[in-house]
């Protein structure tokens, strides 16, 4: 056997353990994988468990950046002709990104675990491959208050005036919340609500009238709800349900009325990336059913792979499927920049 085929074979057999199909070439085996990541918890659980898999399965290097949606939708625009080679962002910035020409599909016949993904993972024709479920709902301070939210609309009550932060525009969450407060304020279901951006704004600018801060940053918001200084916060569960199994008094509310915000987060691969065959490894050892596991124990998510159900705990902590809502994200990324100006009119 010559040096070249037993590198391939120690490669092929090497990336076994999370289902990677083998990098044929050992130069491109030997290269570099530039990976802009979300942040936080989830952005930890790809560099602890899966970039050291990653590196011994084809000899390549991992480099990470880590950051999120909009800021990487900019970063494409600025990056278009020497991008990353992946970016995991959120839908949010999907279908705007490939309508611009920015992203390129994957393609699914090298990514062989494309197959086990729950339908609504597969995003924009296959222009991202979705990892995990990003649920995002009104978390709060357990010694601070002993009842759980049963809507969104507590978030208005005079009796919570000052006891409340957001998200900033800048996050998907942030603009959620607009299309939150578009059904509080309108009565409407959300498939109908979330298009009447005016009146949404007008009703979120009554929380910061109540004295609502605007968080800059997950730390923040995880200490602001761990201390109950501030003891009611919309957030991501993947940033945050790992600290709640450590025991801290936080808890989130699972049955909101105007219903939870669900938001997929994949693997986007821009359109002039240049590792390409490095990074349809990453993806496929990214939706493995070995590595999808872990979205459920350690980040207590929905996994996109279609054999890892929800574990007691991660059910405990999502609420009724049902209950998770999805928004029309190509409508709502193209009205970002007029929701950001209107934002910054009120709260920056």
């Amino acid at each position: 056997m010559n040096p070249s085929s037993s590198r391939r074979a120690v490669l092929r057999s090497a990336a076994v353990g999370l289902a990677a199909p083998w990098v044929a070439s050992p130069a491109k085996a030997s290269g570099q994988l530039n990976v802009v990541l979300n942040q936080g918890l989830l952005a930890k659980l790809w560099i602890d468990e899966l970039h050291p898999a990653f590196e011994k399965a084809t000899g390549a290097k991992v480099n990470v950046q880590q950051s999120v949606t909009a800021n990487m939708l900019a970063m494409l625009k600025t990056q278009r002709d020497n991008p990353p080679d992946l970016m995991q962002f959120s839908e949010a910035g999907v279908f705007l990104a490939a309508e611009e020409g920015l992203l390129r599909a994957h393609n699914s016949k090298n990514i062989a675990n494309m197959a086990m993904l729950r339908p609504a993972f597969r995003l924009a024709e296959d222009f991202s491959a979705g990892v995990i479920d990003a649920v995002h709902t009104l978390y709060y301070n357990t010694n601070a208050q002993k009842t759980r939210p049963a809507a969104w609309a507590e978030m208005w009550d005079a009796s919570n005036a000052r006891r409340i932060a957001i998200p900033p525009i800048t996050w998907n969450s942030g603009v959620r919340m607009v299309t939150t407060a578009t059904q509080i304020a309108t009565g409407k279901p959300m498939k109908d609500a979330q298009y009447d951006l005016d009146a949404g704004m007008r009703h979120l600018a009554k929380l910061k009238d109540a004295g609502a801060v605007a968080y800059t940053g997950a730390p923040q918001a995880i200490q602001m709800l761990q201390s109950g200084q501030v003891p009611l916060v919309p957030f991501y569960g993947i940033f945050i349900n790992p600290v709640l199994d450590k025991g801290a008094p936080i808890a989130p509310a699972t049955t909101l009325r105007e219903g939870l915000h669900g938001e997929v987060v994949g693997l986007n691969m821009p359109a002039k990336a240049k590792n390409i065959e490095l990074a349809e490894v990453y993806v496929n050892m990214s939706l493995s059913k070995e590595f999808q596991s872990k979205i459920d124990s350690v980040l207590r998510a929905r996994s996109a792979h279609r054999e890892v159900n929800p574990s007691e705990r991660t059910r405990e902590l999502l609420g009724p499927g049902d209950n998770i809502l999805y928004a029309d994200w190509k409508f709502l990324s193209k009205n970002r920049a007029k929701l950001t100006e209107m934002w910054n009119n009120v709260f920056g």
